[in-house]
């Protein structure tokens, strides 16, 4: 869909003081009370909401230092590899490399934790806003709102079907459809606010990015609209857009085609900045983190690629097709694949940290809460994996095939399977409500305080509201 002479003491400290201010002053904090359990609700995390000049000036401050630590990682590999290169030469001391090792494991973990604070902030609590697949570019988000079972119908809107995960800012919902539009709707009453027709499905989740949205077709285009539904720019790329949704970093569109490429455009333009090949279709979505961009393909094969130009940085072979897009989160990548695993990998280098076998494909994108992995198979389970050493916590069984990604709203997971949905307490590890429909549900959901919204493969557009509001 997620990139060195050694630099002097001073500088580094200079550096994680740049960074430590500029996160500071970016980033909001409020707690958020509620009621789920008689406890207080759990701190948010949230994309910004990067609308204002000032707020996307501040985030992408943030991006380009984390590629300016990526940089300096590379600086320090390089120096490592001459060193062991010349060593038998130069008579370098074994002191030396040892100590070139430890400044580039400092150096990741610093990569890391940068990587994270580009997507930490507080928001005001009923004010969502949901930027991209999953949320945010690492595609790793849950929501600290209360969404209590059971929900009820707020608003139904019909339309030609949906496969495409809504988006949504303060005001609207934004959502492709099979009908060849794109819509937006108000979020209080479900009425269309705007919509334009794109001339071929939308499969795929927009990505919206500093008030402007970013999404494909499978005739092949590439738009840039506003929020208020004047088009920017279209890009005709090589072939259908199917499934894989863009991701936004910095001044960088990325997004999979079944072409076999990986684009990066120009947010501003549309312009191509660079393109990867691999070796088979691009149905996954991209995920941004730590200066990199991992897509995986129908090839078989998990990539990471520089953020800044597109050069290969590791790769990972697996069973068979990924369509899963995967989750970054700590220096852990995971994505399942049709060989019926899913795999855990050290996300700077590739190395395997486990891989879990389930009874079926896994074509749904994993979520990760505290040191927990939730993910559907088309096995028609749930799981919930320790993320230290994939050991199975609990599995539950639903009606159908969880093809979308979780939904975690404090204990309570939704998702669904088939023309199921289903609420899952994952603490009690029990399911606590489930509501069946008459088509085949396939869309992510997103929600904000006591809502969630989703759509169905046939005709229509859900806003279901929590009665316990």
């Amino acid at each position: 869909m997620i990139r060195l002479i050694i630099y002097k003491a001073t500088k580094g400290a200079y550096l994680m003081k740049k960074l430590y201010y500029l996160i500071l002053s970016f980033i909001m904090i409020s707690i958020i009370t509620g009621c789920l359990g008689g406890k207080e609700e759990e701190e948010m995390k949230i994309e910004l909401n990067i609308s204002s000049s000032q707020d996307l000036a501040e985030l992408e401050n943030l991006q380009n230092l984390v590629k300016e630590q990526r940089k300096q990682l590379q600086e320090l590999e390089a120096q490592l590899k001459m060193a062991e290169k010349t060593k038998e030469k130069t008579k370098t001391s074994t002191t030396q490399i040892k100590k070139l090792k430890e400044q580039i494991k400092e150096q990741k973990n610093a990569i890391v934790e940068a990587s994270k604070k580009v997507v930490e902030v507080k928001t005001e609590k009923g004010k969502y806003v949901w930027n991209m697949f999953r949320g945010v570019a690492s595609h790793n988000f849950y929501v600290g709102f209360n969404i209590l079972p059971p929900l009820d119908f707020k608003w139904k809107f019909r339309a030609g079907g949906f496969m495409a995960s809504p988006v949504m800012d303060e005001k609207n919902i934004y959502v492709g459809s099979l009908d060849n539009n794109f819509y937006a709707l108000d979020k209080n009453s479900g009425q269309v606010s705007w919509k334009i027709p794109v001339q071929g499905v939308v499969s795929s989740t927009a990505a919206l990015y500093g008030g402007v949205l970013y999404f494909g077709t499978e005739t092949g285009s590439f738009f840039a609209v506003t929020t208020a539904g004047k088009k920017l720019w279209e890009k005709k790329l090589g072939a259908a857009i199917q499934f894989s949704s863009p991701a936004v970093f910095s001044g960088i569109v990325y997004i999979g085609c079944m072409d076999n490429f990986l684009y990066a455009l120009d947010r501003k333009t549309g312009d191509v900045i660079w393109k990867f090949a691999t070796q088979g279709q691009i149905a996954s979505s991209p995920t941004i983190a730590n200066g990199m961009v991992y897509i995986g393909s129908l090839d078989s094969t998990m990539y990471a690629l520089d953020v800044d130009n597109g050069q290969l940085i590791w790769q990972y072979q697996t069973g068979n097709r990924i369509v899963s897009t995967p989750a970054e989160d700590s220096g852990i990548l995971i994505f399942g694949s049709d060989d019926k695993k899913l795999y855990a990998l050290d996300s700077m280098n590739g190395t395997v940290k486990w891989v879990f076998l389930a009874e079926g494909i896994i074509s749904s994108t994993p979520v990760i809460k505290n040191n927990v992995v939730y993910f559907g198979s088309n096995d028609k389970y749930i799981y919930a994996l320790s993320i230290t050493g994939g050991k199975l916590i609990w599995k539950l069984p639903c009606e159908g095939k969880i093809l979308s990604a979780p939904l975690i709203i404090n204990n309570i997971l939704y998702c669904a399977a088939g023309k199921q949905i289903v609420a899952i307490d994952i603490v009690a590890e029990k399911i606590v409500w489930s509501q069946t429909y008459e088509s085949q549900i396939t869309t992510s959901f997103i929600g904000e305080d006591g809502v969630i919204f989703f759509g169905d493969t046939t005709s229509s557009f859900y806003a279901m509201e929590s009665i316990a509001k």
